[in-house]
Order: structure tokens, then sequence, then C-alpha cells
């Protein structure tokens, strides 16, 4: 059974879009030394709500990092989440855009595909998302940040950032008590 736009809303339930910062879940992860499992991980940020999109952005700046990431990739991929960034053959063009080209991207295509949503819930962490927050905000979009707080200062997400949202989650024991586990069972 399928729910049209105006169904949903009339409902209660939202149209929501889920857009991950790759970069920003790397850094997460590393630090917290787990394993996400998207696709467990998007239907507790959407509950109870419909989902309308998810997309992962990740820049892969040479072949040391594309075959460093491939799994995880195909791991998302396989979750039903869209995969988007630039390729190392990408970069070559002109090496100087080698870092947060995927943030353009992913600001750029959450506006333009933004116009039947009624939530963006934004796990990311960088300042420069601000603009995004405030253009989706603009255009009567809630916007929730989820990250993990419980990270070293270097990789937290801005304060400025989750002030501008207009909620923000903290994922820090959820992440850890649900995905650490795995790490032990082959999981990258």
């Amino acid at each position: 059974m399928t729910v049209s736009d105006t169904g949903a809303r009339e409902s209660g339930i939202e149209n929501v879009a889920v857009v991950f910062d790759g970069s920003h879940c790397d850094r997460l992860r590393k630090a917290l030394a787990l394993s996400i499992r998207f696709e467990e991980l998007v239907s507790r940020l959407v509950h109870p709500h419909r989902l309308a999109r998810a997309v992962y952005y990740k820049d892969l700046r040479d072949e040391a990092e594309r075959k460093g990431q491939a799994a995880l990739l195909m791991r998302v991929a396989s979750s039903g989440i869209a995969v988007k960034g630039s390729l190392p053959e990408d970069m070559r063009i002109d090496s100087r855009e080698r870092y947060g080209t995927n943030l353009v991207e992913l600001a750029v295509e959450t506006l333009t595909n933004c116009e039947n949503l009624d939530r963006v819930i934004l796990f990311a962490g960088d300042r420069k998302q601000v603009p995004l927050v405030r253009a989706l905000q603009d255009r009567g979009i809630r916007v929730v940040v989820t990250t993990a707080l419980d990270v070293p200062t270097a990789i937290r997400a801005s304060p400025l950032l989750l002030d501008t949202a207009d909620e923000y989650r903290d994922l820090s024991d959820y992440l850890v008590s649900n995905f650490q586990r795995h790490r032990a069972k082959g999981f990258e």
C-alpha cells in the first residue's frame, strides 16, 4: 500500500529524507570504533514517518580511498540508500577541489529535491551545512541534525549547526550500544 503525499500529511505522517555526509559518518565510525548498519539506522531515524529517500554523499579522492571504502559503500547501497559523490577520476580534473565537494553536491541536490518533503534528517556535523539548513527552513521544511556528540571536540558537530537546526539528536549512546557489537562479527 502506498501513501500519497497529501494522505501522509493528513494522517500526521511526514515525508522525510535522510541525508548522510559520508565524511562525517567516517569520522564518527572511527572515533567510536563501530560499524553502522545503515538500514537499521534509517528505520530508527524515520519512524513513524514515511521515507521519501535516503542518500549518502562521499567523495573518493584517490584509488586507495576507493579501495578502502568499497565494502562500506556496497553495504550502504545494498541498504537501499543512494550513494553519490565524486570519484578519483573526477578529482584528477582539478586537484584543488579535493575537499568539501560532496557538501556542495549534498546541499544542491537536497534543495533541488525537497519539494514534497516535510522534514530532512541531516546526519552531519560540518558548519558549512548551516546555509542548507536555513534554506530548507525558509521552504517550510523542518531540519533535524543527527550526530554523535560523545566524541573528541575536533570532530564534534558544529554548535552553530546544532543551534540552527529545528532539532538535533545525539545518537552517541544508540550508536555505541547497537553497532559496536557488530565489529566483532566481521563488519567494518
